[in-house]
């Protein structure tokens, strides 16, 4: 029964999840569309409401990546900022606590999967207060397995003020959290990568892994324990290639040859005195990504809006996890960063906000882009 049961999706249930999803109500609703034709579009509505009207005119998995920025069930009131004035922004405040957060967010990722392309992902930016929560919506609307990573980030403007205290009842947290899914489990990604400078260097080529397979014979050494980090015939030109190197080309700097041979050779050496063969590593102008990104920053503050995402953060991910001409979209767009950047970008973009103020501050950033805007309103 334990291992039947090992196999059964796991699922998120609360009071009045099945009450909704068996009592859709339906909304009769006013479209106004400006004339312009443009494949950028920007709706003021609903994002459920523009979910729709997407499906309607034909964008079922059309959307290449998805990056949403929903509220975080924070408890909070956030402000926009104008000079000296604010004013709330929205309230992330729910009623009858967690359920109503988990009615508002369910339908509106069901409908994004949906949205998705075949080869497409989407990024779902929380913080501590929901994420494990969304985490079981997602493996359950997406499946599990298309699970890609949890990503970490800096979190904005908020000082760890705990050493005041005599004693504290939690750590401060200095990091938001970004869940990774894509569509299908089978798609795979060019290596994301960060700029990073670092010299050429030798370093050990004994490994502490234990793989009995890799301990071949070299320079008279054959392993007792461990392994040589790479496969025998791999090892083999390698030592043959810094052999020629020092008979033919030590006039030159192992790195110059390096070069003027395509950047392409690998060198293992073996020095007197030194226990085990050494590999060249070649300088390094980028280094791949892991999930952690406290590298770049993740929010800004340049309108006013207390939630506003940085470029960095969207550049990396559009820049990243798209390609130029691919379709990119935003649900909740907030001040619009995501579309600037997917226009910066070479992306055509979708965006939807539901706020009058958002609105008026993404057009403004927009207003040398050429979009159509889209008002959906409920009767």
């Amino acid at each position: 029964m334990c291992l039947l049961m090992r196999d059964l999706p796991a699922k998120l249930y609360w009071i009045s999840k099945n009450e909704n999803e068996n009592k859709k109500k339906k909304k009769r609703l006013i479209v106004r569309k400006d004339k312009k034709r443009n494949s950028n579009l920007l709706f003021h509505s609903d994002n459920i409401d523009a979910m729709d009207y997407l499906f309607k005119h034909g964008f079922s998995e059309r959307i290449d990546l998805i990056y949403i920025d929903p509220p975080f069930w924070s408890g909070e009131k956030y402000f926009h900022r104008i000079k000296n004035v604010q004013n709330v922004a929205f309230e992330d405040v729910w009623k009858h606590e967690i359920n109503n957060y988990l009615d508002m967010i369910y339908p509106r990722l069901c409908a994004i999967q949906k949205l998705i392309s075949r080869s497409g992902s989407i990024f779902i930016h929380l913080d501590w207060h929901i994420v494990h929560y969304v985490k079981i919506i997602m493996d359950e609307i997406f499946g599990h397995e298309n699970f890609r990573n949890e990503i970490l980030v800096k979190r904005g403007r908020r000082k760890n003020l705990l050493y005041q205290f005599h004693s504290i009842d939690r750590m401060h947290s200095a990091n938001d959290t970004i869940l990774w899914y894509s569509k299908s489990a089978s798609t795979k990604f060019s290596h994301p990568l960060a700029k990073y400078t670092s010299n050429s260097k030798w370093m050990g080529f004994w490994s502490n892994v234990n793989r009995p397979t890799m301990r071949y014979d070299i320079f008279g050494i054959v392993l007792e324990r461990g392994q040589w980090k790479w496969c025998k015939s791999r090892a083999l030109k390698a030592i043959e290639n810094y052999k020629l190197y020092k008979e033919r080309f030590s006039s030159i700097p192992l790195e110059q040859y390096w070069i003027q041979t395509n950047k392409e050779l690998e060198f293992i050496r073996k020095r007197e005195g030194i226990k085990y063969a050494e590999y060249w590593i070649p300088p390094k102008t980028h280094r791949v990504l892991d999930n952690v990104w406290m590298d770049i920053e993740t929010y800004n503050y340049s309108t006013g809006y207390d939630t506003e995402k940085h470029t960095e953060l969207l550049e990396r991910i559009i820049g990243q996890f798209s390609k130029v001409g691919d379709l990119v979209a935003d649900f909740f767009c907030g001040s619009g960063t995501t579309l600037l950047v997917a226009q910066k970008l070479a992306r055509k973009w979708i965006g939807c906000d539901s706020s009058l103020s958002a609105m008026e501050v993404t057009k403004r950033r927009l207003e040398d882009s050429k979009f159509s805007l889209i008002n959906i309103t409920s009767l």
